[in-house]
């Protein structure tokens, strides 16, 4: 995402856990104490960090993907699967187990969100239905979307005009001009409640700000972030929806105030407390903002108190006015004495003042964008029955990181997902992993990772600084470190027709990307970075200290820089993201692949006598990253008995599109003479699960396979 801007929000700053919610921050040092019970019992602390002696990374093969299917834990998780039954081998002491040696890496779940729901955990209650959906504004803690929770005035009160226009596009039936701003508030909360009603708000937080990535870099920005375009679908697979959406706001007094005239009033005095023919000024200086005049003799025969240099009418609070680019003027006519600016062509612009107080204006950005983050905030937590607390959110330091999505296309999109540190002035102090990022024709993806140093220029030397503030006030010059690979469609559409597999595997020297599972490119420490022209040669290599080693979270986000010029023919874009998982690598303690009983064997999982149970450790190089299982070349998502297909029937077909997915043939006078169940498209042999067919996937009956099925060819293979 590379946006320096994006760190004030980021800094401070997916979906439902494989056992519950209260996986925090999975670090080596610290898992034992936020990880639950049940995962504390199945994974070893030391476990989060990649044993050394398990396989690298780079030893699985490229030209495989991995299987949706089997790639990881069921809903129930696998490790509760693997629990041992009574009179297993567990109750009987054999000795440990050997070293598990295995020709691939395994990785096991440590986070997961589907985006299908409640996931009977003992948090859902609290995290789906009691919380109401969290929004981040500035470092630190959340609040409510609708802000209802924010005392009195607030550092953010709710401006109506942003309310009225994502009321607009999550309701249009609604009409709220003759509401109250408190009805309005409460019907925007509402809207949103329902909308989320099956995101898991202990996982993701939303954002609600500009949207500082939604640029053209130059200045000018056209995006605002907004819970009203973030959404989960449950239905069929589960996504999560990532919207950019039209929402025109007011015009008019974009820096506050009202419109009179031309001009915007944004403070009246009374009458008398200005004196025409005095020349009053004002200045928007947060230290001392105000209005002034020059003093006479020494003192302020018109008004006012000296304060050592001129004479002060009055004193405003801090972000009253717009600190920059605003000339304010004091008009002293008794008819309409008072403070104005004239008012200016309508755009889109940064809301927060972050000195020397936190400070809020109106967003006016004309177009809405979806985004939501799993880092860990300080407040409403989840207290389970013991009263113990589990901070929301999720972390974790090294491991595998998938984003299974299908990209949006048009005007100005721009979508990612990527992970950031828990804290670092970018991009120095931890980093950036773009794990996928694409751009409007959705026509090839990038994965970049994002460093910096920090130089003298007299010198050539390194200064150690945590970020580009730091570096500046050491007078050094700052060094933008990224490396990325552009990966193109291997077939027309298939980016955003289709879903695809978006992955990083992290260790502390090494970065392997991949997009369904095929390495599309590795850096290393030593690995050449491009840099800024004019930098020393010996800072243009990743060194060890440039590596990431802090807990990182994820950001999914739905951007879009669109020119005023499009804007009113904007039409509505969404990322759609089937899943969120981390992995960490499981090392060579058959414990760990076998937590509750048996014996490891790759490829069948655990052995406990004619007992056979899955194992959460699974390699990540499977072929079918859309479902089923390997059949050649193919992909079987659908096998038929023996004699179910009759030969007399030449004009089976499938149907993924409608309601009742399935294998259908046409009803004969007599009804479904061949089996099945009639329906309004014909009659359904075959009764697809919901979520067994993807979108944008070509399915084939094949009636000649032994056994005859349903199959798909993956695509983007080496």
């Amino acid at each position: 995402m590379a946006s320096v801007a994006l760190l004030a929000l980021a800094v401070g700053c997916g979906g439902e856990a494989a056992t519950t919610t209260d996986t925090l921050v999975l670090d080596p040092d610290v898992v034992a104490d936020t990880t639950s019970a049940t995962d504390t019992a199945s994974a070893p602390p030391d476990a989060v960090v990649p044993d050394d002696s398990a396989a690298p990374p780079d030893t699985a093969p490229e030209d495989t993907v991995p299987d949706d299917a089997d790639s990881g834990p069921d809903r129930d998780s696998a490790v509760a699967d693997s629990a041992p039954a009574d009179g297993s081998a567990a109750d009987t002491d054999t000795g440990p187990a050997p070293p598990i040696t295995v020709t691939r890496p395994h990785w096991r779940v440590t986070f997961e969100d589907d985006f299908r729901g409640p996931t009977g955990a003992p948090s859902d209650p609290y995290c789906f239905d009691q919380l109401d959906p969290q929004c981040h504004i500035w470092p630190g803690s959340t609040q409510d979307c609708d802000l209802s929770d924010v005392g009195g005035d607030g550092p953010f009160p709710p401006t109506r005009a942003n309310l009225d226009a994502s009321i607009a596009v999550m309701a249009p039936g609604y009409d709220t001009s003759a509401m109250s701003d408190g009805d309005v508030k409460t019907l925007y909360g509402g809207l949103l409640r329902d909308q989320m009603a099956d995101l898991n708000k202990c996982n993701w937080t939303l954002y609600q700000m500009v949207n500082w990535m939604a640029t053209d870099y130059q200045g000018h920005w056209s995006a605002r972030m907004d819970g009203s375009q973030v959404r989960v679908d449950r239905s069929g697979k589960g996504y999560l929806e990532l919207s950019a959406a039209y929402a025109p706001v007011s015009y008019d007094c974009i820096y506050g105030g009202s419109l009179g005239g031309p001009n915007c009033f944004v403070y009246g005095f009374a009458p008398g407390e200005l004196t025409p023919g005095v020349t009053y000024w004002v200045d928007p200086d947060p230290a001392w903002p105000g209005v002034y005049y020059a003093p006479v003799g020494g003192g302020c025969p018109y008004g006012g108190t000296f304060g050592g240099v001129n004479c002060q009418v009055v004193s405003f609070p801090p972000h009253f006015l717009e600190e920059t680019g605003v000339a304010y003027w004091a008009d002293p006519d008794p008819r309409w004495p008072g403070v104005y600016y004239a008012n200016q062509t309508y755009r889109c612009r940064d809301n927060i003042d972050y000195a020397p107080s936190l400070g809020f204006r109106n967003l006016t950005c004309p177009i809405l964008n979806g985004a939501v983050m799993s880092f860990a905030p300080n407040n409403k937590p989840w207290i389970d029955g013991d009263g113990v607390a589990h901070p929301r959110g999720v972390m974790q330091r090294f491991g595998r990181f998938e984003a299974k999505a299908r990209l949006p296309r048009g005007i100005g999109a721009f979508p990612a997902t990527w992970l950031m540190p828990e804290s670092g002035g970018w991009p120095y102090d931890g980093g950036e992993i773009d794990v996928m990022e694409a751009r409007d024709a959705a026509n090839e993806a990038y994965q970049t990772y994002h460093h910096g140093k920090c130089y003298q220029a007299a010198t050539g030397q390194e200064i150690e600084a945590p970020g580009a503030a730091e570096c500046a006030a050491a007078g050094g010059v700052s060094v933008h470190l990224d490396k990325g690979f552009t990966t193109v469609e291997r077939s027309a559409d298939e980016l955003w027709r289709r879903d695809h597999l978006f992955a990083v595997e992290w260790t502390d020297d090494r970065l392997d990307f991949y997009i369904n599972n095929v390495r599309t490119g590795t850096i290393t420490v030593g690995t050449q970075a491009n840099v800024a022209a004019g930098t020393p040669a010996g800072l243009a290599a990743f060194e060890s200290s440039n590596f990431p080693t802090a807990p990182f979270y994820w950001i999914l986000n739905h951007s879009t820089y669109v020119p005023s010029s499009a804007w009113a023919g904007f039409v509505k874009q969404t990322l759609h993201i089937d899943y969120i998982r981390n992995y960490v690598a499981c090392g060579t303690d058959n414990a760990e692949y076998c937590p509750g009983a048996g014996l490891f064997v790759e490829g069948t999982g655990c052995v406990d006598g004619a007992v056979v149970r899955p194992s959460p450790c699974q390699p990540s190089d499977r072929e079918c990253v859309n479902g089923g299982t390997p059949d050649g070349a193919r992909c079987r998502v659908w096998t038929f008995a023996p004699g179910e297909l009759n030969g007399a029937i030449s004009g089976y077909w499938i149907d993924v599109t409608g309601t009742a997915p399935g294998v259908y043939y046409h009803a004969t006078g007599s009804g479904c003479s061949y089996g099945g169940a009639q329906n309004d498209a014909g009659c359904r042999l075959a009764a697809f699960p919901d979520d067994l067919a993807e979108t944008g996937v070509s399915y084939d009956l094949d009636t000649t396979a032994s056994p005859p099925g349903v199959f798909y060819t993956p695509d983007f293979r080496q």
